[in-house]
């Protein structure tokens, strides 16, 4: 069902020939996920509220380097039903003439590629929330302290965490984040 919506959002967002092709490609192993995953979090350290710039950074660089089409989703993290973030329009797309772009925006990025869901900011930024919080105490009871990334099957999220998706990012939002990371680091 989630990889009908992505599928359709895909068509949306980044046009047919994409959407095919998300559709037609296997993941055979995460392995290759799991090895950029792990070079990313070692290079880029914690930040409050990254998703975005790092699952930019997670799938332009499976694209390029795996030739893994990874797609970034833009949406609504809920934990036990209740919306932690609430996405409620796109990411801006860059501007023509290339000057930067600082609006608010308050959804959540994660990325997806056959089914699997990656997640590399839900953990740092959960344990970066001081006094209580029902992000903070699911991860923790879900998952356990210092946890690096999230990569799972959809089928497999614990029960209580769901993602849902609105919005696919296209490759000039992907390469705009990708560079605010390199000018933020």
């Amino acid at each position: 069902m989630q990889k009908n919506k992505v599928n359709q959002l895909i068509s949306r967002y980044r046009g047919v020939d994409d959407a095919q092709q998300y559709l037609d490609y296997t993941l055979e192993s995460p392995q290759q996920l799991l090895d950029v995953a792990r070079d990313i979090m070692r290079n880029i350290p914690p930040t409050f509220g990254a998703c975005a710039m790092l699952s930019a950074m997670w799938a332009g660089y499976l694209k390029d380097h795996h030739s893994i089409p990874a797609i970034v989703v833009a949406g609504d993290l809920k934990i036990s039903g209740k919306t932690i973030f609430k996405c409620k329009k796109n990411l801006p797309e860059p501007t023509k003439s290339g000057n930067s772009i600082s609006k608010s925006w308050s959804g959540h990025c994660w990325i997806e590629v056959d089914g699997w869901i990656g997640d590399l900011s839900v953990f740092r930024t959960a344990y970066q929330i001081e006094g209580p919080s029902i992000l903070k105490e699911f991860i923790i009871s879900s998952f356990g302290q210092n946890r690096g990334a999230l990569l799972c099957q959809q089928r497999d999220l614990p029960s209580g965490m769901k993602y849902v998706p609105k919005y696919i990012l296209k490759d000039n939002q992907i390469d705009s984040l990708i560079s605010g990371l390199a000018r933020s680091i």
